[in-house]
């Protein structure tokens, strides 16, 4: 079975190397470990790959079998909304998806508990497994929802002028329109692509240029102020393009996030995660999105 080990879990392609004996395997090697830790509840996610509900719900069926307390995640839903729920319900996390990968890609992102990955070469895969056990439902949107209007702060109401946003197809749309709405923002939000799409309308999910040839041609024509992001596979990460279609580099959207904050805290890897201490222990687009429409609007 071709699983490849990451440094938060595993990934391979689908019916090929990721397949649902393949996930319930991993699950049932993951449950023990969260056990291990003495955790004892677990929450299942996912992105908007295909097959990715079926699979989070053998993951969930398998993990309630070691006698975990079982959650599946509404989705598919992006990780910071993962994370939140890891934080709410105190508890470890399964999160399938591939990231950046292409279509036909498909992993798993362990939490032992909030902030917390596990990485894959700690686990050998059994097996045996147990007996399956059901899970609950979980729908934490509008939760989470709060939490980006309070981490927020001041929200930049009074900001005039045109938003796009590409989801790309993958778990992250709809957030920021729920978060506009709930604000009251002045400016105008557009959507693009943000309906789940297995296939990502034909891109692989990673906010490159040469992936967002809609959204740059629309800001070519878009007068100022307006500004463009886009959001990757599983929604943590965060790309951000200017009037004319060009990027910002990510140097430049990091100032703006400090600036935007005022001292609190951001982490940034270098490739569109941006990271919030005080708010989540995960990689927060849509909070980064937010904070930067008060300096480039």
């Amino acid at each position: 079975m071709e699983l490849y080990p990451t440094p938060e879990g595993f990934v391979g392609e689908i019916a090929k190397g990721f397949t649902f004996q393949g996930v319930a395997r991993l699950a049932a090697s993951f449950g023990q470990a969260l056990l291990a830790e003495g955790q004892r509840r677990v929450v299942v996610g996912h992105d908007a790959r295909f097959l990715a509900n079926e699979m989070a719900e053998e993951a969930a069926r398998v993990l309630s079998g070691l006698g975990l307390e079982a959650y599946l995640l509404k989705g598919p839903a992006p990780l910071p909304l993962f994370g939140f729920a890891l934080e709410t319900l105190e508890a470890g996390g399964f999160y399938l998806t591939a990231s950046r990968r292409p279509a036909r890609f498909q992993g798993v992102k362990l939490r032992l508990g909030p902030g917390r990955p596990l990485p894959g070469e700690a686990l050998s895969l059994p097996e045996a497994l147990p007996k399956p056990g059901g899970f609950a439902p979980l729908d934490l949107r509008q939760g989470y929802s709060d939490l980006l209007a309070r981490s927020l702060g001041e929200a930049p109401k009074d900001r005039a002028g045109v938003v796009y946003l590409d989801a790309m197809g993958g778990a992250g749309g709809g957030i920021l329109s729920q978060a506009f709405r709930a604000l009251g923002l002045a400016a105008e939000l557009r959507e693009l692509h943000p309906l789940p799409h297995p296939l990502f309308y034909g891109v692989d999910p990673d906010p490159r240029p040469e992936n967002l040839k809609t959204l740059r041609a629309l800001l070519k024509a878009q007068e100022p102020p307006a500004v463009g992001f886009a959001l990757d596979g599983d929604g943590d990460r965060l790309a951000v393009y200017q009037v004319g279609g060009e990027a910002l580099p990510p140097e430049e959207v990091l100032a703006g996030l400090r600036e935007a904050l005022g001292g609190l805290e951001v982490e940034a890897d270098g490739e569109g995660g941006f990271r919030f201490p005080w708010h989540l222990p995960e990689k927060d687009p849509f909070l980064a999105a937010l904070l930067l429409l008060k300096v480039l609007l």
